[in-house]
């Protein structure tokens, strides 16, 4: 009688024990994906065309099915570099044809990514050249101008491991495995 019990029981939870993908799961564009750059990436050395890696930096879920796994590579491509300019402007280095690969084997296309010491939340003096070169025509005139145009921005870096952010282009349904 026990046993029967204990098989009853066993059998119960085994039917409400469902794995996490028992259904196909709605992806919708915009949903965020965080990624680790594998190597550095560096605005004065970079050349358009040049590959990136990445790694997904942390389990992307919904509805407790994984989208991403932590640890997926993924690769973009340089398309633009911008290199540092006068009045402050720092360098920007632009990222596209980002693709992973989802939990179920499709490859997916993400949003580019923009590398920019604002992106990277690294302190930044364009708001003070710009702000300089406002009071010099004020006050200097076309010498105040000059002045701001001196105000030279910079490269920017990125480490080994930093992560950006990028999204899921387009919505897909990722399938029950």
């Amino acid at each position: 009688m026990r046993s029967t019990i204990a098989a009853l029981v066993v059998a119960a939870v085994a039917a409400f024990a469902v794995p996490a993908l028992a259904d196909d799961v709605e992806v919708p564009a915009g949903t965020s994906v965080l990624l680790k750059f594998v190597e550095p990436v560096d605005s004065a050395t970079v050349k358009e065309g040049a590959p990136v890696k990445f790694e997904v930096a942390a389990d992307v879920l919904i509805q407790r099915a994984v989208i991403f796994r932590e640890g997926t590579s993924a690769q973009g491509i340089v398309t633009d570099v911008s290199k540092p300019g006068i009045f402050g402007k720092n360098a920007r280095v632009h990222i596209a044809f980002i693709q992973v690969v989802a939990g179920d084997g499709r490859p997916v296309r993400l949003s580019p990514i923009d590398v920019t010491p604002d992106a990277l939340k690294q302190v930044t003096d364009v708001g003070a050249a710009a702000g300089s070169s406002v009071a010099g025509v004020i006050l200097l005139g076309p010498i105040g101008l000059a002045a701001g145009a001196l105000i030279h921005g910079g490269d920017v870096k990125v480490p080994a491991g930093a992560v950006g952010m990028t999204k899921v282009i387009e919505p897909f349904r990722l399938l029950a495995q």
